[in-house]
């Protein structure tokens, strides 16, 4: 085998062949296999760059839903704030409740006159002069229900006047209600 001899045909058809093998694998290597690989390339970029969104949406949605949860909690702190501080003078609730806890405690409302207001940095100061009459210790139980009805209201300047003998009388109060000024 050392001493094949080829003729010029046969060193001819393999010259071609190497070159015709040649231009197939540069044909397939320059126009079919690099621009696959590199759509497969941009491809598998796409892929990791959508899944690295989509694993950030999916944080951004656990956390949303302590978000949500936590945009109900303080909705109820604020409206329960504005039960005790409300932002407007709400007399006629004012009216009622004071109403309904003298009912309760048996005294009764002789005078309800409002008496001015002050704004302060956060809030307004709504004061009423009242005047009632009851039992002294039904009075201390009215004022105390006052003080620790959810919206908040003090009762300032106290008089109390004596009825001849009894244990009952007349007494007069400024009731402070306040508001809020946001």
């Amino acid at each position: 085998m050392a001493n094949v001899q080829l003729t010029k045909e046969q060193i001819g058809q393999i010259a071609a062949g190497v070159l015709f093998g040649g231009l197939f694998v540069y044909v397939y290597l320059f126009y079919f296999w690099l621009p696959t690989a590199k759509t497969i390339e941009e491809n598998s970029q796409k892929v990791a760059s959508i899944e690295a969104d989509i694993n950030k949406a999916k944080m951004q949605k656990a956390k949303y839903k302590d978000l949500e949860a936590k945009l109900v909690s303080v909705k109820a702190e604020k409206e329960a704030a504005e039960k005790k501080l409300p932002r407007d003078r709400k007399l006629p609730d004012l009216l009622r409740t004071i109403t309904t806890l003298s009912r309760r405690y048996r005294v009764s409302i002789t005078a309800i006159n409002p008496s001015g207001s002050a704004k302060v940095e956060y809030f307004t100061k709504v004061t009423y002069q009242i005047s009632l009459k009851g039992n002294y210790h039904d009075i201390a139980r009215f004022l105390t229900a006052i003080g620790l009805e959810e919206r908040i209201m003090t009762s300032e300047n106290l008089n109390l006047t004596a009825a001849s003998g009894e244990l009952s009388g007349t007494a007069t109060f400024t009731l402070a209600a306040y508001q809020y000024n946001g």
